[in-house]
This record gives structure tokens, sequence and C-alpha cells, in this order.
């Protein structure tokens, strides 16, 4: 956009300025011919392109224009060199220090510093140090949030993640069933819970692997009398976790008379829980890190724990407390 301004302003000035040297000329040839009466001027020589050289001269004159401009460049960047804070204490001063400091600069300082605080600025954030982040924030690498999403897209579309086999038949039909009646108030879940380094008495028979899985999240809308109170349909409460349908596919498991197993640990933040599912040779173990509530294990509510066609399927719903006067 500035560049564009700066080209208009160039070709305005270039046309005043050859209307001006055109006005010249011809005051000039009047005075001329007042001088010599009746006579004929002398032969001039004659310029083919009289346009062209007033042309020449318009571009010497902008040449000059842009060499003032850079001369009121160098003379913000002097402005600006003159103001006795900067930038960053500015902004941490008060309010009325800030505005004293305001009122003291002269117009050019002010015009620089301006100036300043845009370039500075450009309507992006300014990178903070990782010691000035908000407690409980998690700083991740740019490549490793790109890379996990991808993993995660694999995961959502294939039910593997990048460099992991292809999927075979049998568990592609796993994870046809695991999708079915998908509602729209859940979501696909894959938060894994790291484990620690795991060995196996199987490990020198049976290479160890990780089973595949497909998760699902479903989150809703509590109506308790707090939000009915404070909430409606057209400004709703926010949306909580209600419960989780856990897919874990074990379609090469050796020893189908074993059903895999649950635990739920506790985890650092009482908030959440660690869930690990046990299988055994040739599966790994894997957890995931879900919401600490107290589970409704009544079939009744949804409650189902069961190992069937290579599918370990574990549902459950968190109690839901009402309280009453």
């Amino acid at each position: 956009m500035a560049r564009t301004r700066l080209d208009e302003q160039y070709e305005e000035k270039k046309k005043l300025k050859i209307q001006r040297m055109r006005e010249q000329q011809a005051k000039e040839m009047d005075e001329h011919a007042k001088l010599l009466g009746d006579q004929k001027p002398a032969m001039l020589p004659v310029k083919p392109n009289n346009d062209v050289d007033m042309e020449e001269k318009a571009d010497v004159d902008m040449a000059d224009d842009l060499e003032g401009l850079n001369d009121t460049e160098a003379a913000r960047s002097i402005a600006l060199k003159s103001i006795k804070f900067t930038l960053d204490e500015l902004l941490e001063m008060d309010d009325d220090v800030k505005e004293q400091q305001w009122s003291s600069l002269t117009p050019t300082q002010l015009d620089a510093f301006t100036r300043h605080m845009y370039t500075s600025g450009r309507y992006s954030p300014t990178l903070n140090p990782e010691s000035e982040a908000m407690p409980r924030i998690a700083i991740i690498n740019e490549a490793d949030d790109v890379k996990e999403l991808e993993e995660k897209r694999d995961v959502n579309r294939h039910g593997h993640k990048s460099g992991n086999a292809p999927m075979t038949s049998e568990e592609a039909a796993m994870l046809n069933f695991a999708k079915q009646g998908m509602g729209k108030e859940e979501e696909v879940f894959d938060d894994e819970a790291t484990l620690e380094k795991q060995t196996y008495l199987w490990a020198d028979k049976y290479r160890p692997r990780k089973p595949r899985y497909f998760n699902r999240v479903h989150t809703g809308f509590d109506w308790n009398k707090y939000n009915q109170t404070h909430y409606d349909l057209d400004n709703p409460p926010p949306k909580i976790v209600q419960g989780y349908r856990f897919y874990i596919f074990y379609p090469d498991l050796l020893d189908i008379t074993k059903t895999p197993k649950y635990t739920l640990t506790a985890c650092e933040d009482d908030d959440f829980a660690i869930l690990r599912f046990t299988a055994g040779p040739p599966y790994e173990d894997i957890a995931f890190k879900i919401v600490n509530r107290e589970w409704e294990i009544n079939h009744k509510h949804g409650f189902r724990n069961q190992f069937k066609d290579g599918v370990f399927q574990l549902w459950f719903s968190f109690k839901r407390y009402r309280y009453r006067r």
C-alpha cells in the first residue's frame, strides 16, 4: 500500500513539474517576442521531442525529492535516538507516567516514535521468553506440533499412525465397527499417556507391538440448577466430559482365553487419571489420560466391559449428582 501511494505521488509531482515547465517556457517565449517586436526570432535548435526532455528533468527533480525523503528518514532516526525512553520501558510505565512522557515529545520525536511502534508491532504477537509463560501452559515446538497433528489425522482416517504397518482387512473391519453409531456429541479421543519402559518375559519370542484403537469421548451440557439459572439455550454453559467408549483391537492375541484387563491409577493432577489396558503377547500395554470422576457401572446406564471378536470394549459414563435443599 505504501509503495502504491509513493508511486501515485511520484506521478502527480511529475505531471505538475511538466506543467510548470511548459508555463515557464511559454512565458519566456512571450517575453522574447515582445523584445523583438515584429522581427522574427533567431532560429533556435529544434528538439524533436521536447516532452521527453521535460520528463527527464522531472525525473531528476523527483530524484532530488527522494533524496529529501531519505534525509527525512535520517532525521527520524536521529529523533528516535534522542528519546530518553524505549518502547519496552514505556509499556511498563503507569498510565500517568506514560501521559507525561508522551507530552514531553516534540512533533518530530512523536512521529518517529509512533512509526517505530508500528514497525515493531506489525499487528503480530511478540515473542516472549519461556519464563514469562503462564503456569501449566505447555510450550510445544512447532515441528512437534505439526507431527502430532499429522499422527492424529492418520489415526482418525486410517486407524494407525504414520510409520506403522498398514491396516489389515481384519483391523479395518474392527475400525468400521468402532465407528458405528458415532453421534454429533462424540469426538475421537486419542490422548495417550506415556508409560515407563516395559519389559516382557515373552519379548525374546514375540516382538512387542502397540495395539490399534479407536476411542470416543462423549461431551455435553450439564443443566444443573446453577447452569439453568445462569445460562440458556442461546448462551449454553461449557461442555463437560460425560463418558468414554474405548475400542482396543487385539486381532492377533495368542491366548484368547485371557480377557484383556484395565486398571485405573491416580495422576499427578487430581482432576485426571490414567486408564491402562493390559492384554498379553504380542501386545504392549497402552494407557490414556481421562477425566477423574466416579463411573456409572450399571448396565442400564450403558456400562460395557467385554472382549469379543478381537475387540476389547470399555464403555462408561460418569455419575450425575443432583442436590436438593
